[in-house]
């Protein structure tokens, strides 16, 4: 047996013999859910977490045992669990029912939308991240009277079948089920790459939108600057392209008003969904008056006419959740936490990159205020992402992470969401969690293992 399976073998044991109940639940599981879980993300061998509460940011899971939560299920939450400013919202509102017509709550949640976002002139209400940029699409097509969209290699935007694409070099289809036609209407370029850009916007009439994550999450945080964003920002304006910002992950989370006011670059029409409601389910389109009017029903005959509703769009306890939880953002910024998130999260960058550096493990943390993902690396190479060093290390090592009792983000994954509520003490056991299990497990041994087993072989003499 290689150092490589000895590291999972002794990882996997100690989780198995700290996660029972979860062993159970996955067992029930499978005879209903597919996989034992509710979404692909949430599942990792050699079965997942079932968890049973949390508060603050700590979990706590079905055996009793209690983590420190950097996942936040994918983000949400980064008031962390049950924050008071929410669930007392969401109380305050009770009374109302779970849903009413037109309810007022709705007025009071957009109006605090167009108050903290830049770019919030108008504001329609949806239920997810992927439904909001579909949405968003729809509007922009609709405006300029144009097929074309342009996303980004490495850029995930939701689990509609026409941006399903392109998440690596290329443009394959990230899922099985998605028919190539749908994918006719979207464009793909390298991220960053101005001079392709620039290209298709010159010899191509079609495009009517260009699609950005403001922070190159699906693609590891990786190759964001502002200069890019603003050149992004002039050659679209200049060509009469709308301008996308999907800030489902960035909004709230980079600042108050989201990457846009971080970066001081307004799109045409940005998508929220995550801390919006504090992950409570909760999305929203929001934009340029004359843009968002293809939805407005009074709309002049001139005007081309968006159908956009849905049922369960202005739910009450997601709307209650959303006022408190704006309202918790704008006190935390006018106090400086959103700095001083930042200043503590930047702290225990530099505490991992030393616990890695000094059992001889090179690592890349790429981090952009509260989001942080980390890549193992071959000597020599510290700014390329390796995906074997990956799945042999760090994978292994979120794992291991868990039976110390923390979450840092879940494995098979290198996704980590920080909350307000990551005090300077929940990052200190972060870091001494990090260098327990360096301690513990045979990771160096793996790491030089795998990259031995890298290198090109010499010939014979």
């Amino acid at each position: 047996m290689n150092c490589t399976e000895t590291l999972r073998e002794r990882v996997v044991a100690d989780y198995e013999r700290k996660t029972p109940g979860s062993r159970a639940l996955f067992e029930r599981a499978v005879d209903t859910l597919p996989g034992g879980v509710t979404g692909n993300l949430r599942f990792f061998p050699p079965y997942p977490l079932y968890m049973a509460s949390g508060q603050g940011c700590r979990t706590v899971d079905v055996d009793g045992s209690a983590y420190i939560d950097s996942f936040a299920c994918n983000g949400p939450l980064l008031l962390g669990h049950r924050h008071p400013a929410v669930t007392e919202s969401v109380a305050r509102y009770a009374g109302v029912g779970s849903l009413v017509l037109n309810p007022e709550l709705a007025i009071e949640c957009a109006e605090k939308l167009k108050e903290v976002i830049p770019s919030a002139e108008r504001v329609r209400f949806l239920n997810s991240g992927t439904e909001a940029v579909m949405t968003a699409v729809r509007y922009a097509r609709a405006y300029t009277g144009k097929p074309k969209v342009v996303k980004f290699h490495g850029q995930y935007h939701g689990q509609d079948d026409q941006f399903l694409l392109g998440l690596g070099p290329d443009r394959r289809a990230f899922s099985a089920g998605v028919p190539e036609s749908s994918q006719d209407g979207t464009l793909t370029l390298p991220f960053g790459d101005l001079q392709a850009l620039d290209h298709l916007l010159a010899t191509r009439e079609d495009i009517a939108a260009v699609l950005v994550d403001p922070a190159m999450h699906e693609g590891g945080l990786w190759g964001v600057t502002a200069d890019f964003l603003a050149t992004l920002r002039s050659r679209t304006h200049a060509a009469g392209v709308v301008l996308i910002f999907d800030e489902v992950i960035t909004g709230f989370r980079l600042a108050l008003g989201g990457a846009q006011a971080w970066y001081d670059i307004t799109p045409d029409l940005t998508t929220l969904a995550k801390a919006l409601s504090a992950g409570d389910r909760l999305a929203a389109v929001v934009g340029r008056a004359d843009i968002m009017e293809v939805t407005d029903p009074r709309a002049g005959p001139d005007v081309p006419r968006v159908f956009q509703s849905g049922t369960g769009n202005d739910g009450t306890a997601a709307l209650a959740a959303a006022v408190g939880a704006m309202g918790e953002y704008q006190r935390l910024e006018q106090a400086g936490e959103y700095e001083a998130l930042a200043a503590r999260i930047e702290g225990l960058e530099g505490a991992l990159v030393a616990a890695f550096e000094d059992h001889g493990i090179p690592v890349r943390v790429n981090r952009i205020r509260s989001l942080m993902q980390c890549f193992v690396t071959a000597p020599g190479r510290a700014g390329e992402r390796d995906a074997a060093l990956n799945k042999a290390v760090l994978h292994p090592l979120h794992l291991a992470l868990v039976n110390e009792g923390v979450l840092l983000a879940l494995p098979g994954s290198d996704h980590s969401f920080f909350s307000f509520l990551h005090d300077r003490d929940a990052c200190d056991e972060i870091a001494r969690a990090v260098r327990t299990v360096l301690s513990k497990y045979p990771f160096a041994e793996a790491y030089q293992e795998r990259v031995r087993d890298s290198l090109p072989q010499e010939a014979d003499a």
